[in-house]
């Protein structure tokens, strides 16, 4: 999971506690989303040193007009405040799940979602709660087809399906010729490779295909011919699909400095 972002809140007297919260997305922040994807933003909070309970809220001004909730896992949600919330009391850990799915029409080039993290006060009663914060950003991308690779033995075709790394509803339209081999592709999205007689290493070539809104998108298909039994790693499988995993109690405890390393939290 990847860290968006992370805060610590105190109430009025320090020595009653803290609560610490952070926000992660299942979606690489590097790699970015694409539109129609769908991903998670998990939502945990954790009272510690003391303090009775503890909130945070993901805030949903932050996600208008950019995505669509899909579903909630452990969360509450208030219409009046327009929030997201998930509670914890002192010695656990809570963590709660918003499913999104980016929309179609978004042209904003990034998604930075808001939280708010609350402590109670000296009588228990009320919650004091930080500002708005916010640190790390999801990119926002056009519709892209995936690079894709074929592993196979000298003299013998390998294949891979170009519409498993497009956008969903796309079609197969063409491809180019490796230099040592020969590529076809079916009407189906199945590209065949089959290398040249005698040869072993690297190819390649690339290959187009036609999205459900006219547009046309390209990217490469890389190509290893041998073995690579006594090289591990040398032609190394990209996972496409990371599973979701909850957050624990440990990932939460000790210090949280907002928003990094070396800056004062704003709300003290």
């Amino acid at each position: 999971m990847n860290l968006l972002c992370r805060g610590r809140a105190l109430g009025d007297d320090p020595s009653l506690g803290a609560v610490y919260a952070a926000l992660y997305s299942s979606a690489d922040p590097r790699g970015g989303v694409v539109p129609g994807e769908a991903f998670q933003l998990g939502l945990s909070v954790a009272p510690d040193q003391g303090a009775p309970r503890g909130c945070a809220y993901l805030l949903e001004a932050s996600l208008k007009d950019t995505v669509e909730i899909v579903a909630l896992q452990g969360l509450e949600y208030f219409p009046r405040q327009r929030w997201f919330r998930v509670r914890a009391d002192a010695g656990e850990n809570a963590t709660g799940i918003l499913h999104v799915r980016l929309l179609a029409e978004v042209t904003a080039p990034v998604l930075r979602p808001q939280i708010v993290v609350g402590v109670p006060d000296a009588t228990g009663l009320r919650l004091v709660r930080t500002g708005k914060l916010s640190d790390g950003a999801l990119r926002l991308r056009p519709p892209g087809a995936r690079g894709l690779r074929v592993q196979t033995e000298p003299g013998r075709p390998g294949t891979v399906n170009v519409l498993s790394a497009a956008p969903a509803g796309s079609t197969a339209v063409s491809l180019t010729q490796p230099r040592n081999g020969d590529a076809q592709l079916s009407y189906d999205g199945w590209a065949t490779y089959t290398p040249a007689p005698g040869f072993t290493g690297y190819d390649r070539f690339t290959y187009v295909v036609g999205t459900p809104d006219a547009q046309q998108l390209t990217s490469h298909v890389n190509v290893f011919v041998g073995s690579t039994a006594h090289a591990p790693g040398l032609f190394p499988q990209q996972p496409t699909d990371v599973a979701f995993r909850p957050w624990q109690w440990p990932e939460l405890s000790g210090e949280m400095p907002w928003p990094r390393p070396g800056r004062p939290a704003p709300n003290r």
